[in-house]
């Protein structure tokens, strides 16, 4: 009878399972997908960009670690709940016992020299008391440090696609730019070639032909400069896309840039959707959980133990219920004196939490210059567009009146195709200024947590 009761009280130690949270369900590849934000990208009306995205997202080195090391994070909450659950184990022992020398107990008993086989095979399980909640408190911290390594993954997509969509604009430019630059080019050596023409007849100093010689020569070293930019922001967008089946990226010369709506100010709590705002906060809280794990270590802890299994002398009555072999207890277990090193630990994780609470004011700092970086930016390349836009429209008058006047036959074809020259540098300007508005409100996206502009704006 008693042991039928240590048996029962065994099985009900091996069934005496903290209650555990069950996981959250596991993002996949597929519903990954609206980290991408692809709402906001079709704004761009670009279905190229769109494309190259999904590349982006299915073969990005970058955006594959991050979903590894969620995984990693996966498996250390796992390990973290284990210890919150008994610990059951199985072993065996087989020895052979061998006396050279009698043994004497007393002055009455003997017990001649002998041989016997001892044979222990038991299951033993053990399970810690989790009376002040410290292995919980363990699994609620490593639980913490994975959902910020979720957010570090939107930080990552955020990052990723928001210097891929830079890069894949200024490729735009650079096509776009090497057009204009190769027509100022033929237009200077138009120039040059009249200037010699009117050197010869003695109508223009050496100076003037030197002149127009070191434009053309510096109009060459600008589009050699344009066609190697064009050619690294190529081989960037190749490295972000990770894909060996995209072949040579096509002109892009015939596509817009875009000119994107963007708030012209925006609510200080827009910081609260950022990726590090966001770590920044659990980091603390995770810090907290340490600081409490690490206090409740200076109390005693509380060990059930207990073991079920066989022992005999010999295999034939190993499983016999003579040989039922059964045991259960209790072990208090107090550290007396470690050296100072729990209380040391203690005091490391108090500095690890003002550290950790010194970082999110930090973080709360640079989010707010991100955000206003970003917004000035975006307003002085905007400013800059319009008046570029207004320089044009002066220039392209000055063009038809130099047209008027060479029609008329009271202008020069010089100072027509100066004029036209005048005219393709500012569309220079204009391309340039587009770019940097669009990069700066592509940096406000990404500053903002990756949020839609279009709905902030809406909601100002």
């Amino acid at each position: 009878m008693k042991k039928l009761t240590t048996l029962i009280i065994l099985l009900s130690l091996f069934c005496t399972l903290p209650a555990i949270a069950k996981n959250a369900k596991q993002d996949t590849d597929e519903n990954k997908v609206h980290y991408l934000n692809i709402q906001w990208w079709d704004e761009f009306n670009d279905p190229l960009l769109s494309e190259y995205m999904l590349n982006v997202f299915k073969n990005n080195h970058d955006l594959k670690i991050a979903a590894l090391r969620i995984k990693e994070g996966e498996q250390i909450v796992k390990q973290s709940i284990a210890d919150e659950l008994p610990q059951i184990g199985l072993s065996g022992n087989v020895e052979r016992v061998l006396r050279a020398s009698d043994q004497y107990f007393g002055p009455n008993m003997k017990i001649p020299n002998f041989s016997q086989t001892n044979l222990l095979f038991p299951i033993s399980a053990s399970y810690e008391l989790d009376i002040w909640g410290i292995n919980h408190t363990k699994t609620k911290s490593t639980k913490k440090q994975l959902d910020i390594v979720k957010e570090e993954e939107r930080a990552k997509y955020i990052t990723v696609t928001g210097n891929f969509a830079s890069a894949y604009y200024n490729l735009i430019r650079c096509d776009k730019l090497i057009n204009i630059q190769k027509e100022l080019k033929n237009t200077q050596d138009e120039i040059l070639r009249l200037t010699k023409i009117k050197f010869e007849a003695g109508k223009c100093s050496v100076s003037d032909v030197i002149a127009q010689e070191q434009l053309s020569k510096a109009y060459d070293e600008e589009l050699n400069n344009l066609i190697k930019e064009r050619a690294l922001v190529e081989e960037e967008l190749r490295y972000v896309m990770a894909d060996s089946q995209i072949g040579e990226i096509p002109d892009t010369s015939d596509k817009n840039i875009p000119v994107m709506q963007f708030p012209l100010q925006i609510q200080s709590d827009v910081i609260e959707s950022r990726p590090d705002y966001i770590m920044a906060q659990m980091n603390l809280e995770r810090m907290g959980l340490d600081v409490k794990v690490a206090k409740k270590n200076l109390l005693p802890r509380f060990i059930i133990f207990g073991q079920f299994g066989f022992n005999a002398y010999r295999l034939s009555n190993l499983f016999n219920n003579n040989a039922l072999l059964s045991s259960i207890g209790v072990a208090p277990v107090l550290d007396i004196f470690t050296g100072g090193r729990k209380l040391a630990y203690l005091r490391f994780k108090k500095y690890e939490f003002d550290e950790a609470m010194e970082f999110y004011k930090k973080t709360v700092l640079s989010s707010y210059k991100e955000v206003n970086d970003a917004l000035i930016s975006a307003k002085m390349y905007s400013k800059n567009l319009q008046s570029a836009v207004e320089r044009l429209e002066l220039e392209d008058r000055n063009y038809k009146i130099s047209q008027e006047l060479y029609n008329s036959g009271r202008g020069t074809k010089p100072d027509l195709l100066a004029a036209y020259e005048r005219e393709l540098l500012t569309q220079k300007e204009i391309i340039d200024n587009k770019t940097n508005t669009l990069i700066s409100v592509i940096s406000l996206y990404k500053s903002v947590g990756g949020k839609n502009l279009k709905e902030i704006t809406e909601n100002i």
